[in-house]
């Protein structure tokens, strides 16, 4: 067993700070550092003995830059010291010097921009577009939708400790990644990857900050506690950043509401290192790909870089946004046919075999009865029709009544874990072993105090027959497996479908063979997606009705209610409780606010079906909450959205455009 000793209790700890570039782009030409005597260790690039790089499946990004400045705020130097205010003090007494481009004029030495990296597109099509596009009397349609990309820092302090002790690497800290990190570390500092020990700290990060940002920090640690043969700690907050996504889609329908093509461009700006591309266009197609069926579709996704942070996960990738502007399409095409968004679904939802390759359904009928449900229970057609009624007036906004109102209804599939196509990631294993006495061990990297574990447990109980007292989780870090990432969904969407796989094996050779008897399951794809990208068992579909506060231009969320139809589920409470805070936070960060009235509410049903692991509903929980969002300030405003987060500045122009 690993000792649980605290390294911050040691008077030689040294305290730290990571010096980043103040500008964007640019070239390094000179780093003054002043004299520094035995009471500091300063780390640069040429202090690695390793790789100055740190490996993300197909790509790398600098750990630490000594020349080119591709983006602000990128590491250049740290300087650890025995406090924290003496180095801080210090290191404002290091001086770098720039030499930034020039934004005009014909001897520019520098371009105004590092040179961007275009992908070449990852398409998808089925069906003959021109072919299909050929009618004279299909009507179309153009929007553009933007989801702006924007930082996200934690507002907790991370502490980052590397400690070297018989001959061994200790490092204490947040990670959703404990492999990516061992592994890290090892090709920075050449120090043997069996003798690093990753002590998992508790952490939250609904934005995927702690996947990779942590274990920059942590490599840059980890050469100064070589360096130095004492323990090095950081403090910090880490930060993650959403990739800016464009998507612009032109839909083909007939006068009568029934959609017949698609053609649809994104392009997606991932900041200065693309990663994670290939996954990225696949979950994007997974959510652009609409559940209506179409005669044809051609779909083109284009990753570029710029001078901003490397942005890839951010809570999910790409899923959500994609379902969005697919959900958002729609309703602006039954809006211009003559429907609500509910009877429009109602009539041309249909079973298709065209979204099979992407992702695999289970019975759409269940997806028809949760939007009927949720209709019903909104008194959905009542209040789209009345609050289209109001949109049509010529005075609609007033300084005494919030006039201006909407409402929308959008719906989708939740799908959890990588792509089926997914080649790239390595094995992510998880292993059963049932031993006398009815005591069963389960390792995996996945931290195991979180209410994920609660499902893991039922699971075993169920399929082996044993207390869950009876269930434990090595603490021994050096023995824990490679359970990949943990990210898109993955503690409540793969890891329990791995487990009952384990388990299921397990039974198998019981009372066959003798204890104790051990499985593991390598999961890279997912799970039940064979010839489709993903599989769902679960529908998701929701409506929200909003007001525009005519004073401060306010979106103000009156209430939301949700239908969700779904396999086994372990803990409903749980699930409540997450839907709720998806349903919050995604429309926070949308840039609507909650109505403070005691009759807000936000009314969730769940139907449970069957008793097949269900797939993950936050992202596409996300995608709808937005979607539906997003219609009803368009019905409350008369105009298009264009981009998200909204803004003050956007509804005010949207009212201008509609004048």
């Amino acid at each position: 067993m690993v000792d649980k000793r605290e390294p911050t209790n040691k008077a030689n700890l040294l305290h730290g700070i990571v010096i980043s570039s103040a500008i964007d782009v640019g070239k390094i030409t000179e780093i003054k550092v002043p004299p520094l005597d035995n009471n500091y260790v300063l780390v640069a690039a040429r202090d690695i003995q390793g790789t100055n790089r740190v490996r993300v499946l197909d790509n790398a990004t600098t750990l630490l830059t000594s020349s080119q400045v591709s983006y602000r705020n990128q590491p250049i130097l740290a300087l650890f010291g025995y406090d924290s205010e003496s180095v801080q003090l210090k290191s404002r007494e290091i001086s770098i010097s720039y030499e930034e481009p020039f934004t005009e004029g014909p001897s520019a030495n520098i371009s105004s921009k590092s040179e961007q990296i275009v992908s070449v597109p990852y398409t998808y099509r089925y069906g003959n577009m021109e072919t299909s596009t050929s009618d004279e009397t299909l009507l179309t349609m153009e929007r553009t939708y933007r989801f702006s990309g924007n930082g996200y820092s934690n507002n907790n302090i991370t502490r980052i400790t590397v400690d070297i002790e018989d001959d061994k690497l200790h490092v204490y800290m947040p990670t959703q990644w404990p492999a990516h990190v061992r592994e890290t570390i090892s090709e920075v500092t050449t120090f043997p990857k069996k003798r690093i020990v990753i002590h998992r700290q508790p952490f939250y990060a609904p934005h995927d900050e702690m996947l990779l940002g942590p274990t920059h920090l942590a490599s840059i640690a980890a050469v100064a506690s070589i360096k130095a043969q004492c323990p090095v700690e950081l403090q910090c907050k880490i930060e993650s950043h959403r990739p800016d996504i464009t998507i612009q889609r032109k839909s083909w329908f007939f006068p009568d509401g029934k959609p017949q093509a698609e053609e649809i461009s994104v392009e997606v700006d991932q900041g200065s290192s693309p990663l994670f591309t290939e996954e990225m266009s696949n979950q994007l197609i997974a959510g652009l790909v609409p559940i209506y069926p179409l005669e044809a579709l051609s779909v083109s996704i284009t990753f570029m870089t710029s001078n901003s942070p490397p942005a890839h996960f951010f809570g999910d990738l790409g899923y959500c946004d994609a379902l969005t502007s697919s959900e958002s399409q729609y309703n602006e095409v039954a809006k211009l046919t003559g429907y609500t968004s509910y009877a429009w679904r109602l009539k041309f939802a249909s079973d298709s075999t065209s979204h099979l390759p992407v992702i695999k359904f289970d019975k759409f009928t269940r997806l028809k009865e949760a939007i009927t449900d949720v209709s019903t229970r909104s008194d959905f057609q009542r209040k789209s029709a009345a609050y289209e009624m109001q949109s049509n007036m010529k005075v609609r906004l007033s300084t005494f009544f919030n006039y201006s109102r909407g409402a929308a209804l959008a719906c989708g599939s939740g799908i959890s874990g990588f792509s089926s196509e997914c080649k790239s990631l390595p094995q992510q294993s998880v292993q059963v072993q049932l031993n006398p006495n009815n005591k069963v061990e389960c390792n995996t990297s996945f931290y195991t105090n979180g209410a994920s574990v609660g499902i893991w447990k039922q699971i075993i109980c169920e399929e082996l027959g044993v207390e869950k007292g009876n269930i434990s989780f090595p603490s021994d870090e050096q023995e824990l497996l490679d359970s990949g990432p943990s990210v898109l969904s993955a503690n409540s969407g793969r890891m329990p479908q791995q487990i009952q796989r384990a388990c299921i094996q397990i039974k198998e050779k019981r009372f066959v063979q003798p204890l104790p008897i051990c499985e593991s399951v390598l999961n890279s794809r997912m799970g039940g997606a064979k010839g489709s990208l993903f599989a769902s068992n679960s529908w998701v579909a929701l409506a929200l009705e909003l007001e525009i506060q005519t004073v401060t231009l306010h979106p103000v969320v009156r209430n939301v209610w949700v239908s969700i139809s779904t396999g086994k589920v372990f803990d409903e409470h749980a699930l409540r409780s997450k839907i709720r805070h998806t349903i919050v936070s995604t429309l926070h960060e949308g840039g609507a606010h909650l109505s403070s009235d005691k009759s807000f509410s936000i009314d969730i049903v769940i139907k449970e079906e069957g008793d097949q692991i269900s797939s993950s509903v936050t992202s596409a929980l996300k995608g709808a909450a937005t979607a539906a969002f997003l219609s009803a300030l368009q019905q409350a405003l008369g105009s298009h959205i264009p981009k998200v987060p909204v803004t003050g500045e956007i509804i005010l122009e949207a009212m201008r455009e509609n004048k």
